[in-house]
């Protein structure tokens, strides 16, 4: 799996290109329709926050494939906190009968597919920055 990784995030052009950014926005696209329903709508509150989580995870992947490496991966970070801000605001949505558990299944089964490849990237980025700063003190 790192190899190909490492084959498809040197050869991204484009954030949106990225297995993380294209299963975040499916999550979106979810959630946008969930907090489109009446009772969700009507909670001013928890609707925006809901929807700014989400965005925040798209958001946040799409402005660190834009920096370096080290960047890119505080941005994945970001991104996954706010993919667990966005499980919890779903869950008050659920206690609050705005949504039912079975509405949140196919979020979730999408989260744990991002949280996957989240982790997996990550890692990808922390390997290759310990070669570089190994490389360069050997240089030295």
């Amino acid at each position: 799996m790192r190899r190909a990784l490492t084959r498809f995030v040197s050869g991204a052009r484009h954030y949106r290109e990225l297995i993380v950014w294209q299963l975040a926005d499916a999550i979106r696209v979810n959630v946008f329709e969930l907090t489109g329903r009446p009772d969700f709508r009507q909670d001013f509150k928890l609707r925006s926050q809901t929807d700014d989580a989400i965005a925040s995870v798209c958001r946040n992947i799409a402005e660190g494939f834009g920096g370096t490496d080290a960047e890119f991966r505080h941005y994945l970070i970001i991104a996954r906190m706010s993919l667990n801000e966005l499980s919890d605001s779903l869950r008050s949505a659920c206690l609050k009968n705005y949504i039912r558990d079975d509405d949140v299944h196919p979020i979730s089964a999408l989260s744990r597919r991002l949280h996957r490849a989240l982790a997996g990237l990550i890692r990808h980025l922390e390997n290759k920055l310990a070669r570089t700063r190994r490389r360069q003190s050997t240089e030295t």
